[in-house]
């Protein structure tokens, strides 16, 4: 039971904090005001000796002179009533203790008093006589004083006073503070609990202001990430859907069928739905990694009329025939990703051979330190409100194609993706053809990166 007291003491709170913060201070004032005492009674011994011994001066030689008036038998007797008259003991001695003589017997040989720091019993030589005059312990309390010293006291009362002090004002500088870390730490457990969208409150403290900020930016990517990946299971869950509706129709058919052409045909269509779910999760994979940037980024310095007219002849084979395909571009270099940008151009072309009615102009050029690529058709276009919505992934304004036509809905995602892998941008707008333009703008790095 008592352990359980004590985990409940120790548990985080307002009130445990300010205490190990009071108790670690106290005590860090109480070892500064110690190690400061000590210090400068160290620093002044010597001259607190000194001072001492020169207020004794004038006891010693009434002391001395009252004794020396009569013969050395008659001391002890002249000196008991003499005492009595002082707050400390005077006594005659035959001779110092062994640990002080090395150091006292110079100083009684001149005839000047020794004192005896450690015991506070002063030493006087008495002229014509081996004996001395023991004064002391000087520093001897009266049998009715308290048992508390009066330095003690001070230390006490002074301990007390700013012991209030600081621990008012420890105290309400802890508590905005600690409202802070617990409202981040509320928002956090909401966080875990699955809700995405939970917000620590702007902080009250100065020292902390930052750390909703931080945590609130993160909380918002955060969501975003799920959101994204939620959409993206959902779009993904939805495609899969249709080939495998066809694979079971194909598969009843084939038990159904008896006739071999028929039988070859739903087989090879099955097979066709295979590569396309294969394909659908490789995609979607691809995809993912490039929205986690975990796709490396490999810049070359290329020559883009070389590149881009190569380009234009590995993709005239996939073109509609009938279909004119134009490409402007200059002698000039260029930094990207061979295989990036290779996947980002494919994509936008093969897109416009999707819409195009008989003309596509793919144009490469510099423009403000960037290298814009932009291709354009003679189709429908695009209206200003689906814009942004094309780059969604499984967005498909043509909800009527098939899927042999109209594809996943992901390359031009993929264009945006690795647009932006390149710290750049890509867009769509109307075209000068009639149609739609797609422009992918890269950046490029300074001639100092170079």
């Amino acid at each position: 039971m008592p352990s359980k007291n004590l985990r409940g003491w120790l548990k985080p709170s307002l009130g445990t904090l300010f205490a190990r913060y009071f108790l670690a201070t106290m005590l860090v004032e109480l070892l500064i005001i110690i190690g400061f005492g000590f210090l400068v009674t160290k620093l002044y011994e010597n001259s607190d000796q000194a001072s001492k011994v020169q207020f004794m001066n004038g006891t010693v030689s009434l002391v001395r002179a009252q004794l020396q008036s009569h013969p050395q038998a008659e001391w002890n007797a002249q000196l008991a009533p003499l005492a009595s008259h002082f707050s400390y003991p005077i006594h005659l001695v035959d001779k110092l203790p062994p640990e002080l003589a090395a150091d006292a017997d110079s100083v009684l040989k001149i005839g000047l008093p020794y004192l005896d720091s450690d015991n506070q019993i002063l030493y006087a030589p008495l002229s014509g006589s081996p004996k001395l005059l023991a004064f002391g312990p000087l520093d001897v309390q009266s049998s009715d004083s308290s048992w508390i010293s009066e330095d003690i006291e001070v230390l006490l009362i002074w301990m007390l006073l700013s012991g209030t002090t600081l621990g008012t004002l420890l105290y309400f500088s802890l508590q905005p503070l600690w409202k802070d870390l617990l409202e981040v730490r509320r928002t956090a457990e909401v966080l875990a609990e699955g809700d995405f969208s939970a917000r620590a409150r702007s902080a009250k403290s100065r020292l902390f202001a930052p750390l909703p900020l931080a945590f609130n930016s993160m909380a918002e990517r955060l969501e975003r990430q799920m959101e994204t990946r939620q959409a993206l299971s959902h779009a993904i869950a939805h495609e899969i859907r249709t080939p495998i509706a066809r694979l079971r129709f194909g598969l009843t058919m084939l038990e159904e069928e008896e006739d071999q052409a028929e039988w070859q045909r739903y087989r090879d269509g099955m097979e066709r739905d295979l590569h396309e779910l294969e394909d659908l999760i490789s995609t979607s994979m691809e995809l993912s990694k490039l929205k986690r940037s975990e796709v490396p980024l490999h810049l070359e310095t290329i020559d883009l009329f070389d590149w881009f007219d190569d380009l234009i002849d590995l993709v005239t084979p996939l073109k509609p025939a009938g279909l004119a395909l134009t490409l402007e571009c200059p002698h000039e270099f260029g930094d990207f990703d061979r295989k990036l940008m290779y996947i980002a151009s494919r994509n936008l072309l093969l897109n416009a051979f999707k819409y195009a009615q008989q003309q596509v102009r793919m144009r490469v050029f510099h423009q403000d330190g960037q290298l814009v690529i932009e291709v354009d058709d003679d189709g429908c276009g695009i209206p200003e409100e689906d814009r942004e919505k094309v780059f969604e992934p499984f967005h498909r304004l043509d909800r009527s194609r098939d899927r042999a036509t109209g594809g996943h809905g992901l390359g031009l995602s993929f264009v945006r993706l690795i647009a932006e892998h390149h710290q750049g941008a890509a867009i769509a707008e109307g075209s000068d053809l009639g149609g739609a333009r797609f422009r992918m703008i890269i950046a490029q790095p300074t001639h100092e990166e170079h």
